[in-house]
């Protein structure tokens, strides 16, 4: 529909002018509010994964069902102890040696 003069056609230029811009400035905010959403989520997921670090969720640690059980003995403390006691005594009483005379080796 044609304005009817001069005044009418500026104002409707001016109106079509004002919804163009709405329009884009519509896309241009949705733009960047996309944009600053995934650099919110891309700054959340290197605080997760720094955090996650920390803490040692990535450190390889080994199972312990893998442990081999058949080189476990029945008793720890049998290859410790000796059986035959001749070094239980000298052990038992380190004093007692000391009180010994020394030999011809040992002044040497």
């Amino acid at each position: 529909m044609p304005a009817k003069s001069k005044h009418m056609e500026q104002r409707k230029q001016r109106i079509a002018n004002a919804k163009k811009n709405a329009r884009l400035a519509g896309k241009l905010r949705r733009r960047r509010q996309l944009q600053a959403l995934g650099g919110l989520l891309a700054v959340a997921a290197v605080l997760t994964l720094v955090y996650l670090w920390q803490d040692g969720f990535f450190k390889d640690e080994e199972p312990a069902a893998e442990e081999p059980t058949s080189e476990i003995t029945e008793d720890p403390l049998a290859t410790e102890v000796p059986t035959d006691g001749t070094e239980e005594t000298a052990t038992a009483d380190p004093t007692a040696e000391s009180s010994e005379a020394p030999t011809d080796t040992e002044t040497e």
